[in-house]
């Protein structure tokens, strides 16, 4: 019996250009960031739980410093979820909250709360005083931006401090966001921009039918995108000659099961109380915008995500071919009816300044599911920031498909027709820096500067031997592996039977004491954590190339134990489609890396005999010499032992079958040392 010991799992550790933690909110969610020209960085989010929790918003200096913050406390529940600043530094907050005793001010356009979750627009001065607070909505709930991506550049201020704000009416909504005339009635769950004055106090437009995501020019005109059928009930009115009249087939054969939300772009005047374009960019499958933008030309450019494979593009497009070939995502709706969505992929669309006609529209994606979640459009580049989980992502190279799916971001021309490097980021991208050049990331609760142009580190990630997972912690003696961009010279592997700490000119050392090598390769190095480091509660694990300077470093807690199942990954269970309708139906758990008591594979065509033994194999079990291992009924644990010439922390888990036990696919979770291995329902078929 031969078990192949490689690894291909992944870590949170992340290749990222040089990353630093400006600041810290425990308790607390960011949703929002914005800078000034000053490089002073402006942070909003709530802060507390899912049942009581306060909006926040904190200014930053460009290191890190708090300058100020300050909390809008009500007795019940509140998110910011947008901020503008002006040019005096002061922050306009847009949020909604279900608290009857939010902090508003007199003379405030609302100063009681008549909806169940009220929108909310806070002034805070330079030094984070409240300079006036209103509920805004009337007696209607109020969605900052999109529903389905509530917030995103949802608040703007103008020159004259006139706040513009956009978003959805609630579905219990009986009268409009703002009063009726002078102003135009707007439905349950429909959009609308509205805009407020300097104090405050007075409506100085609004309209509806439109809204979502904002954008203004030099001369004062809102730009919009938003979302028709999906989350405006509505339909928009499109103006002469627009680019694209009505919205494609309503999701294509999908629509019996749900609505799908078709983009749209259009520009409004400053009084908003016209619309001078109005026009669809959409697919059959819709489109979900990201960010708008505006230029000095009044093209208007977005970015976001489609399933749409006929999604508009233009000849001058750097992708003009939906390429997407992932497994189409599975949605099921009344249990019975389930549908494929075909795969996602980001775009990039500049419409004209008459939304008559596309300046530019390209696809974003590789080959499997690629999101884009976040643009920010500067005069010299467009930086975009999602969820990729492909490896041919334009701008990635040679990143490993073992690494992914991860948040990335990535630097484009300014007309988006030449792609710079892709990165992994270490959180979501809210914002981009222009006084400092970076961008602003959130990863739980950290904000994060990262440098978009830093070279990257040789690191991509760092992966479990036996289970293609995350490790956010290691065990003593656990089998690991680095993926990314290492030596130049001819794979080495260690020779039979032997542990080397040097191999080709790479070490590899934690906490000091060098590590075992398995195999060097350009772009995987395999090893294991020596057993010295079970006194530590942190790994520094540091690996360095001998024959130049590469060198990079990451940092994990150290835990006694972090039990994992290999899997079969190299050799997957053959033709399960030849399988009978019963076992197929079982396999929804994992496949290990298992094996009868001949040596044979253990597959649903090849499945073990009742009253025999299957084999399995474990990996971070940690220092223990004999580990006690226990196993979901109806199997039993008939022996663990060391395997015969594998390296030194690798377990062969014997399993007993009943000799009753029906054939089929027979799911088994393991517990090792008291701790559950990770990989649970373990699929083992027997006869």
């Amino acid at each position: 019996m031969k078990v192949y010991l490689f690894v291909l799992a992944v870590s949170m550790a992340v290749r990222a250009a040089a990353p630093v933690t400006l600041a810290n909110f425990p308790n607390s969610m960011v949703y929002a960031v914005q800078t000034d020209a000053a490089g002073n960085i402006y942070v909003a989010g709530f802060q507390g739980n899912y049942i009581k929790a306060d909006p926040f918003v904190t200014k930053l200096s460009p290191t890190g410093q708090t300058l100020y913050s300050t909390t809008l406390a009500g007795s019940g529940f509140g998110i910011a979820w947008a901020i503008a600043v002006d040019s005096s530094g002061a922050a306009y907050v847009f949020g909604n909250t279900n608290s009857p005793d939010f902090p508003v001010t007199p003379g405030a356009l609302q100063t009681t709360m008549q909806g169940s979750f009220q929108g909310f627009v806070t002034k805070l001065d330079p030094a984070g005083k409240i300079v006036y607070s209103t509920f805004v909505g009337g007696a209607t709930d109020v969605t900052p931006g999109l529903t389905s991506a509530p917030g995103l550049d949802s608040i703007l201020v103008d020159s004259a401090g006139d706040v513009i704000i956009t978003g959805q009416a609630g579905a219990n909504s009986t009268t409009g966001p703002f009063p009726a005339p002078p102003f135009p009635t707007v439905s349950s769950s429909e959009s609308f921009v509205l805009k407020l004055d300097p104090t405050g106090s007075k409506i100085l437009g609004a309209i509806g039918g439109v809204g979502g995501m904002i954008a203004m020019d030099g001369q004062g005109n809102i730009y919009v995108t938003g979302l028709q059928n999906g989350e405006e009930q509505t339909p928009l009115s499109v103006t002469p000659n627009a680019f694209q009249s009505e919205p494609a087939n309503v999701c294509g054969s999908l629509g019996a099961f749900f609505s799908c939300g078709y983009q749209y772009v259009a520009k409004l005047n400053p009084g908003l109380n016209q619309v001078l374009y109005a026009t669809y960019v959409s697919g059959e499958y819709g489109a979900t915008p990201a960010a708008i933008s505006v230029d000095a030309q009044g093209d208007a450019f977005v970015a976001g995500t489609t399933d749409s494979p006929d999604y508009p593009t233009t000849p001058n497009a750097y992708e003009p071919q939906y390429i997407a070939s992932a497994i189409p995502a599975l949605s099921c709706f009344f249990i019975i009816n389930c549908v494929n969505l075909p795969p996602a992929s980001g775009y990039l669309t500049e419409v004209n300044p008459t939304g008559t006609g596309l300046i530019y529209s390209s696809y974003f994606s590789g080959t499997q599911t690629d999101i884009i979640d976040f643009a920010a459009f500067t005069p010299n580049a467009i930086y975009v920031g999602g969820s990729a989980s492909s490896a041919n992502l334009p701008g990635f190279a040679g990143y490993p498909q073992q690494c992914l799916p991860q948040m990335y971001e990535t630097r484009l021309s300014a007309d988006a027709t030449e792609i710079g490097p892709s990165r992994i980021a270490p959180g979501k991208v809210l914002a981009y820096d222009t006084f400092a050049g970076t961008l602003i990331a959130t990863s739980g609760s950290d904000v994060i500067a990262v440098d978009p142009n830093a070279a990257q580190t040789p690191i991509a990630c760092i992966l479990d031997s036996a289970d293609l997972k995350p490790v956010t912690a290691i065990a003593p003696g656990e089998l690991l592996s680095l993926f990314g961009e290492f030596s130049s010279g001819s794979p080495a592997t260690a020779p039979a039977g032997q542990l080397t700490t040097s191999l080709d000119g790479v070490t590899i050392g934690v906490n000091g004491i060098p590590s075992p090598l398995l195999y060097v390769g350009g772009e995987q190095i395999n090893f294991q954590a020596p057993f010295g480091i079970a006194a530590g509660a942190q790994a520094n694990i540091d690996f360095a190339y001998a024959f130049s300077s590469l060198s990079d470093s990451r940092t994990l807690p150290i835990v006694a134990s972090n039990p994992t199942a290999f899997l079969n990954t190299a050799t997957p269970s053959p033709a399960l489609a030849t399988c009978t309708m019963e076992d197929a139906a079982s396999v929804n758990g994992l496949l290990p890396l298992a094996f009868n008591l001949d040596g044979s594979a253990n597959t649903c065509l090849n499945p073990a005999a009742p009253g025999s033994a299957v084999s399995l194999f474990l990996n971070g079990l940690g220092a223990a010499s004999a580990p006690t291992v226990t196993v979901t009924a109806p199997l039993t644990v008939g022996s663990v032992s060391a395997l015969p010439g594998a390296t030194t922390g690798v377990w062969q888990v014997s399993l007993q079958i009943p000799s009753g036990e029906g054939a089929g696919g027979v799911q088994v979770s393991l517990t090792a040392g008291g701790v559950p291995v990770r990989d649970a329902n373990l699929i083992v078929w027997v006869n």
